[in-house]
């Protein structure tokens, strides 16, 4: 990094500070400080009153429930705290040291008027399935992507990340998966904006979980919570967006009357990656490759492994096991990555305006070499009241994210084809120095000396709105918002790699995708008599979504000097668009009475320019009620669960994300002749296409114990989604193979805990834990026929059986008298074996789904000091580990490709258990192959428990503080994967190659980067 870069980076932190040290800078005679916290929780309360008594003279906590002002009062000073739902204080504070106050909770705060989404109601009026995360809850591991902040902490969220390469894409599952082809990814909602999670990349990278991750475009220091809406009756009123769930991330705002404060965080990191695979070295290649030969009936002499003296024409020898080197590929291609991350944050407001600008600049290296992530990143948040009435507002940020990337998975070009893949008793190079490759494998150096592939994202999410309290309890709200995404790839691919050959190749693609969203919105909320309180929110959205896509191609270039696709010989060129609308209406209602009973009613029309003239329109209802049993008279005073409160809702949602016109017959042009344009068909027509819908029933029990020490949350949900939109066969006279159309249905049910507990609570120390576990399970319903995919076979979607199912040869071990497979077989009349192994004796074996998953987190605090221990685990999923399928050969694969150690294990006499077939690529006298063949050996139990992160802080005495004018200091270390308990024998059971997008293909383990073990130091600074 160049000193211009650094100077400037530090010229813009100058500025913060000061501009922070300006406004504080007034002479006043004394300063009183504080913290106002939850007597019971503990937790910090954010914007809490703090007024000195007999005066006007007032300001507002803080994010971290802080408070500071200068007064020309003398000592002692009395000061008056309040705060919405507790009884308010007056504190007597008789020096200008910190002092801490503790605020009692009145009955009145599940009382208190909240939003979320498009609703606001009294939190004792909720009746669906949500969990709120504060941004002091997040993971502390380093990750660059706001999702996996939360992994674990939310019951019935699967996050798992793709691969171990910062910015990647993450698998997200919100109550399992209700559609095959039209997307499983919830609705991200940032500020009131829609954002966009789809993939735009386009040049292939090949399989390892490469996808970029739309997701890391945000600052996760600009996030102040996220709320997870999980059943229909959060969800119906999103309507076509909420059937995977919905996901509302808010960010930070200023506090009015509020000074000015500079918040600074710096950290630093290093990581590493714990475990790779483990090879066989050259003599135990050549040895075990010999072995399989014989055993195949290759004679002595003719061996691949024999002095070179007996080399015959066409049958090259490679010399004696004794005479084999080793040369290691693996190693260089990982490093000791260092992670870096600098945020600046600014907040304050007086009594018309708050404010909160924020920007971040991060690099991110990954273990595997020519991987890299960076983001610059921008936020304003800004609100201004014109008057008591009129609000206005706007939410703005923007990020630059440039990537270097490199093909990693399949293909001849990829990098661990070239370190992973290849034979280690080739040599790297040959005897004049060039590189030396291995059939249509790249050398592991040209690659890393000679990689030239990039992608650059550009973002920018953006709102406006204006509010008007129309009458008493009634508002008005627009808002106009947009997400734009500009992402632009290139790759050169010189002469020196397989992808060069035989004169160079560039390729350029630049894809640019907007939404942009308007929104009108009314809510009106009224407490009639002492037992009715009514919400009602009506409103309408009109969305229009464009992509356009311009691909360029050069091949042929004078040297490897010349990049420009205009300095190719050839050059083509191509270019694509799609537009779609969505219109919205929707209204929903609820009715509190007592504080004891609550019923809401939601419904929300949904029309999609993606679907028929007569099947545009989708509705989608929910209603949810609500039982506060604690409050009945009945209920004992001195029960042991103080409040317990039971919900039930059913309601529906709707899925229209297929092709912008997939009911609509195309034509495309191209298709020339002798030179002249012309046209030809390229999809059918299915006007009686319709909306796939999702029904949702979820019951639910939430209550508190011991004086609200223990809190827990439990849920049960029966999730049904039919019209499945699929593509069908039909009859290829008709000259198409497949039509969009609604076949199908899939189920997912489950259950979900949460448990909050204070275990320890008093102002020198506490303790406190968050557990959470989940269950799903996924049933395809309907199917008119079993979908196997294309690319793997070993996936199949087929009726009674879950989504991401393994099909596979059943393998029940090794015959110790003949050491070749036993494989179970099934494809006799009525099951009865027939004494050969075909395809028919395929089946479903296992699937990808977990029986259990969750978190655990401890979280102390002793004087400044902090400690978080977060754990992950997941409990009986599986994975198919498709690298072992490759590397655990046997030696059968000859030298085409390297060998995992565990292939030395081998049957080698009768009686042999515990171990691998004999070495063979023959076939066996019943059909069945001891190698190579797709069999359940290398479907794996993937469970773990992983200690995600642990972090140690301490936080500086404020009387250290106060002579440089800061106002809280924090420094902290993080650790994070540092053990990691698994049965699994690949280098990480997270590992997902086929991304998030794949709706046949999950839980596939090939030449996936596993997740670094970091460490990170950092301090938090706010003047």
């Amino acid at each position: 990094m160049s000193s211009t870069a650094w100077s400037s980076r530090l010229f813009i932190i100058f500025l913060f500070i000061l501009s922070a040290s300006y406004v504080s800078a007034q002479h006043q005679n004394i300063s009183i400080s504080g913290t106002v916290i939850d007597a019971t929780t503990r937790e910090p309360l954010v914007s809490a009153t703090v007024r000195l008594k007999n005066t006007t003279h007032q300001v507002l906590t803080d994010e971290k429930g802080g408070f500071k002002f200068l007064t020309g009062q003398e000592f002692p000073v009395t000061a008056v705290i309040s705060y919405v739902g507790y009884n308010a204080r007056e504190v007597v504070i008789p020096s200008n040291t910190p002092v801490t106050v503790l605020l009692e909770a009145t009955n009145s705060k599940l009382n208190e008027l909240t939003v979320v989404g498009y609703t606001r109601t009294r939190t004792n009026a909720r009746n669906g399935a949500i969990t709120s995360i504060k941004a002091d809850d997040f993971s502390k591991a380093p990750v660059t992507s706001i999702v996996e902040k939360i992994q674990g902490e939310v019951p019935g969220l699967m996050i798992s990340a793709n691969s171990g390469v910062p910015g990647t894409s993450v698998l997200v599952r919100l109550r399992g998966a209700t559609s095959i082809t039209a997307g499983n990814n919830p609705l991200y909602v940032v500020d009131g904006i829609f954002m966009n999670t789809g993939d735009m990349q386009n040049l292939g990278r090949g399989l390892g979980g490469q996808q970029s991750n739309p997701l890391a475009e945000i600052n996760p220091e600009d996030i102040a919570n996220i709320t997870v809406l999980k059943d229909a009756n959060a969800t119906a009123i999103y309507g076509a967006r909420g059937a995977n769930g919905v996901i509302l991330i808010t960010t930070k705002r200023g506090n009015k009357n509020s000074r000015t404060r500079v918040n600074v965080n710096a950290q630093q990191g290093w990581a590493t990656t714990p475990k790779v695979w483990d090879l066989v070295t050259g003599p135990e290649h050549a040895a075990l490759v010999n072995v399989a030969s014989s055993n195949d009936g290759i004679a002595a002499d003719k061996l691949p492994f024999r002095p070179k003296s007996q080399e015959v024409s066409g049958f090259p020898a490679y010399g004696t096991p004794e005479e084999q080197q080793t040369y290691d590929r693996l190693s260089p291609i990982f490093r000791t990555a260092i992670n870096q991350k600098y945020s600046v944050a600014v907040t304050g407001g007086d009594n018309k305006t708050n404010f909160y600008l924020g920007g971040d600049y991060e690099k991110s290296q990954s273990t595997l070499r020519l991987q890299d992530f960076t983001r610059y990143s921008f936020r304003v948040n800004l609100d201004h009241s014109i008057s008591d009435r009129i609000k206005i507002g706007t939410s703005n940020s923007i990020s630059y994210v440039p990537r270097t990337v490199v093909r990693v998975g399949d293909g001849p070009a990829g990098l661990f084809q070239a370190a992973l893949h290849t034979p280690v008793f080739y040599p790297l190079y040959n005897s004049d120095g060039s590189y030396y490759k291995v059939g249509v494998f790249d050398n592991v150096y040209a690659i890393l000396n000679n990689s030239d592939n990039h992608a650059y994202a550009l973002r920018s999410l953006n709102s406006v709105f204006a509010s008007v309290n129309l009458a008493s309890g009634l508002t008005f709200k627009s808002t106009l918002s947009s997400d734009y995404s500009n992402y632009h790839e290139k790759a050169y691919y010189n002469t020196n790699l397989v992808y060069g050959q035989p004169a160079g190749e560039s390729n350029d693609v630049t894809t640019a995708r907007e939404t942009i969203l308007a929104e009108q919105l009314f809510n009106y909320n009224k407490t009639f008599g002492k037992d009715h309180d009514l919400s009602v929110v009506l409103g309408n959205t009109l969305q229009f979504d464009s992509q356009e896509s311009v691909s360029l191609t050069g091949t042929g270039f004078p040297s490897n000097q010349f990049k420009r696709i205009a300095s190719a010989a050839v050059q083509t060129g191509s270019s694509t668009g799609t537009t779609s609308r969505l219109v919205s209406f929707f209204t929903g209602a609820n009715y509190l009475y007592k504080d004891k009973y609550s019923l809401d009613v939601n419904i929300r029309a949904d029309a999609s320019s993606r679907f028929g003239r007569d099947h545009r329109w989708g509705y989608f209802p929910a209603v949810g009620a609500g039982w506060n049993i604690s409050r009945e008279t009945f209920y004992p005073a001195q029960a042991l669960i103080n409040d317990l409160k039971l919900k039930a809702s059913i309601g529906s949602t709707g899925n229209q994300y297929i092709g912008d016109f997939a009911s609509r017959g195309l034509w495309n042009g191209g298709r020339n002749y002798l030179d002249q344009p012309g046209t030809g068909p390229s999809q059918p027509a299915n006007p009686n296409l319709k909306w796939e819908t999702t029904r949702q029933f979820n019951i639910g029990v939430a209550g508190s114990l011991l004086d609200g020490r223990i809190n827990l949350e439990a849920d049960y949900y029966d999730k049904y989604t039919s019209d499945l939109l699929l593509p069908a066969a039909i009859p290829v006279i008709s000259g198409y193979s497949s039509i969009t159309s609604n076949v199908g249905a899939m189920s997912n049910k489950g259950v979900e805990l949460l448990i909050n507990s204070q275990n320890i609570t008093n102002e020198r120390f506490t303790w406190k834990t968050t557990f959470t576990v989940s269950r799903n399970r996924n049933r395809v319903e309907k199917l008119i026929a079993p979908i196997t995919d294309g690319s793997y076979g070993m996936y199949r979607i087929e009726q009674g059986s879950p989504l991401y199912s393994l099909y596979l040869w059943n393998e029940l071990g090794v015959d110790k008298e003949t050491g070749n497979v036993i494989i179970e077989d099934i494809s006799g009349p009525k099951g009865v074996p027939d004494g050969k192994i075909t395809q028919d004796d395929k089946k479903i074996v296992g699937d990808i789904w977990p029986k259990a998953e969750g978190s655990l987190r401890n979280s102390f605090s002793y004087k400044g000091f902090n400690l978080d221990v977060n754990i992950f685990y997941k409990y009986g999923n599986k994975l198919y580990n498709y690298t072992r399928y490759f590397l655990e050969s046997g030696g059968t694969r000859g030298v085409t490709r390297s060998i995992q150690k565990s292939s030395l294990n081998y049957w080698k006499k009768p009686g042999d258990e515990g171990v691998l077939p004999r070495p063979t690529s023959l076939p066996n006298p019943d059909g069945s192959n001891n190698y190579n063949s797709a069999t359940s050996r290398y479907m794996e139990d993937a469970s773990y428990i992983r200690l995600k992160d642990v972090t140690l802080g301490y936080t500086l005495p404020a009387s250290l503080l106060s002579r440089w004018r800061i106002n809280q200091a924090n420094i902290y270390l993080t650790v994070s994967n540092l053990f990691l308990i698994t049965r699994y024998t690949g280098p990480d059971p997270e590992a997902n190659s086929a991304g998030d997008t794949n709706g046949i293909v999950q839980g596939l383990d090939f030449n996936t980067t596993p997740q670094p073990r970091t460490i990170t130091a950092g301090i938090r600074l706010t003047l």
